[in-house]
């Protein structure tokens, strides 16, 4: 069994500067191995600028920790890929395209590129395509299973020898759905372009429940996510036999207490609560195994 590197995912919610900061300084100081930092849900949020994310990045790296920014996954202007391509040319640290215009972007910049979880990649042929154009890592997304990546991994080493890492979103909010829309804006009727950005005062999201009083999905923003954790606490050992990386997405700053459980594959208890349905093929919102 292959030592399994924890990565602690970019912050999906909108949180205040200071909040940042002692998040990244307790993630300094963890047993994580990669931090991924950026924003990646919307372009509007600006509470923290581009000199706080290099500041981070120098503190982490300092840590030992490999540092990787993270791109939107949305881009839906030609000012926001104008600001892509500034912050490739001028960054020397790898980057989370989650888009193909950052792909795009990255490979005609000859940079090596990790593939995030808003990128459809289903098959190794097109893991493939991309490996050539400088993917070195590949994050699945989050729909899929086991026997998915297993699969994937064979036709992917069939077809072709290049090196590549697999990551798999292990613990948070499942990031599922992406829209030009903003949920949370329109909740509090405000138009789009004058969020104010309310975003900030869900720093956990906002959540919703189906009629039954079920938790259904956690609105953030243009970001849909899954209404309860999805966690694989308990298939730790199993990803360190068939994975290089588990991702953890944090929602608060007690979420670190997860990283020793997957980087010491202690195949920790998962809570009632929590869901592991697609890693086992089953229905998303299954909260184990054998049920749906």
């Amino acid at each position: 069994m292959s030592k399994l590197k924890v990565a602690i995912g970019p912050v999906l919610f909108l949180w205040q500067k200071s909040v940042m900061d002692s998040f990244y300084e307790q993630v300094a100081h963890s047993s994580a191995d990669i931090v991924y930092l950026g924003e990646s849900v919307c372009g509007k949020r600006r509470l923290s600028r581009q000199e706080d994310y290099l500041r981070w990045a120098s503190q982490l790296s300092e840590q030992g920790k490999q540092v990787v920014c993270s791109t939107l996954a949305l881009l839906e202007s030609p000012a926001q890929v104008s600001a892509l391509k500034k912050v490739c040319r001028d960054t020397s640290l790898l980057f989370e395209a989650n888009d193909l215009a950052a792909v795009q972007v990255l490979s005609e910049l000859n940079q090596p590129f990790v593939i995030g979880p808003a990128i459809n990649v289903y098959n190794g042929y097109t893991l493939m395509k991309l490996a050539k154009m400088g993917a070195k890592r590949w994050v699945m997304p989050v729909e899929l299973s086991q026997t998915w990546l297993m699969a994937l991994k064979a036709e992917y080493a069939s077809l072709c020898d290049l090196p590549m890492e697999y990551e798999v979103f292990s613990y948070g909010y499942l990031p599922l759905a992406y829209s030009a829309r903003c949920f949370t804006a329109r909740h509090h009727d405000l138009a789009k372009d004058a969020c104010d950005l309310i975003c900030q005062s869900h720093p956990q999201g906002l959540k919703t429940q189906s009629q039954d009083g079920k938790a259904l999905f956690v609105l953030n923003g243009i970001q849909t996510m899954s209404g309860q954790i999805y966690n694989l606490c308990e298939e730790a050992a199993q990803l360190a036999d068939i994975a290089d990386i588990a991702r953890i997405s944090a929602h608060q700053s007690e979420d670190m207490d997860w990283i020793e459980s997957f980087s010491g594959h202690r195949n920790t208890p998962r809570p009632a609560n929590h869901i592991n349905g697609y890693w086992h093929d089953l229905a998303g919102m299954a909260s184990d195994a054998l049920k749906l």
